[in-house]
């Protein structure tokens, strides 16, 4: 039995503008990943640290940056403002894979804005002292997200942002039609003319052989006046005189047919991206499956589900540094 093996490409999508800002990439999981975390956390100042990939481009835009991760600083429901420790930095380091950074963080601001208080200035030249390490803010609840970085005391917010979505490779995506030059589109309209003059010479013969032949059998045929004759050998073209740039074609109605169903071709409609059910939490110094499980959905009592998802019959045996998967919403796993 063959098994169909499906590729996978990928594409980016801007958001806002261009650079000549560090050029800043989300994968599409973790964009929707940090949507509902912000909206499971309505309440208060949440967020975590940003992992991925950072590279150094020979462009203006000099970096960019590609998120890969979001990992959640725990904190609780109530808690007016995200504090990060130096603790909290150290176990994420920790468990970054061969290649990973900490690239940035992101926290909410529900109801506030998005901007930077002076203590998230603080705390961002604290433990994200490098040009390439960003501060994503989201409110959702006035539905805008914005990032900045920094360069000493200069401050930038960025205008835009990319975002990395897999795409199989039956997949069609939908993009713009570039401008083509206006002298291509004047030839292929010109090239059109001559077809339609071409099949409108070659079958005005046809027709007279015909009538001739009719006539020569005794059946009658109605015979077109030669001002009719002469018209239809001439073509008629309705478009101005004078060729405009815009025109790119002359289509020639084909004979009437049948009506049929007819399914449009190159339409293929893209499945709608599969939002990510779970995220990563990095165990840190004094947790514990209550404590997460508080944090993370403000119900201590929600603890089993983190131990079901990961297999964890003693919950005292967690270590600091172990990768926990957790599901972004507990009533929907």
């Amino acid at each position: 039995m063959s098994t169909e093996r499906t590729t996978f490409s990928t594409r980016r999508f801007l958001v806002g503008k261009a650079g000549p800002f560090p050029r800043l990439v989300f994968r599409e999981e973790v964009m929707l990943a940090l949507d509902q975390f912000s909206h499971l956390h309505s309440q208060g100042e949440h967020g975590g640290f940003l992992v991925g990939r950072m590279q150094e481009i020979r462009t203006s835009e000099r970096f960019e940056i590609l998120v890969e991760r979001f990992v959640p600083v725990p904190q609780r429901s109530d808690a007016t403002r995200l504090v990060i420790h130096q603790d909290h930095l150290r176990t994420v380091e920790l468990a970054l894979k061969e290649g990973e950074a900490v690239v940035g963080w992101a926290h909410t601001h529900p109801g506030f804005g998005v901007f930077l208080s002076s203590f998230d200035k603080d705390q961002h030249q604290r433990f994200f002292p490098e040009p390439w390490q960003i501060a994503y803010v989201m409110d959702t609840q006035a539905n805008e997200r914005v990032a900045y970085c920094t360069n000493g005391d200069e401050w930038r917010r960025l205008e835009g942002y990319y975002i990395l979505r897999d795409m199989a490779a039956h997949e069609v995506g939908i993009t713009a039609r570039e401008k083509s030059s206006p002298w291509l589109k004047i030839a292929i309209f010109v090239l059109a003319l001559a077809l339609l003059g071409a099949g409108v010479t070659m079958g005005v013969p046809v027709i007279r052989d015909l009538m001739e032949k009719a006539k020569s059998t005794g059946q009658h045929v109605f015979e077109p006046e030669p001002a009719i004759l002469e018209r239809e050998a001439t073509p008629t073209v309705t478009a101005s005189s004078q060729v405009s740039p815009e025109a790119s074609s002359v289509s020639v109605m084909p004979e009437s047919r049948p009506e049929t169903t007819s399914v449009p071709e190159n339409k293929t409609i893209a499945p709608p991206p599969t939002v990510p059910r779970y995220i990563e939490y990095v165990v840190q110094r004094g947790d514990s499956l209550w404590s997460i499980a508080g944090a993370l959905w403000g119900d201590s009592s929600l603890f089993r589900v983190i131990a079901e998802e990961n297999d964890i019959t003693n919950p005292s045996s967690l270590r600091v540094g172990m990768v926990l998967r957790v599901p972004v919403d507990p009533q929907q796993r």
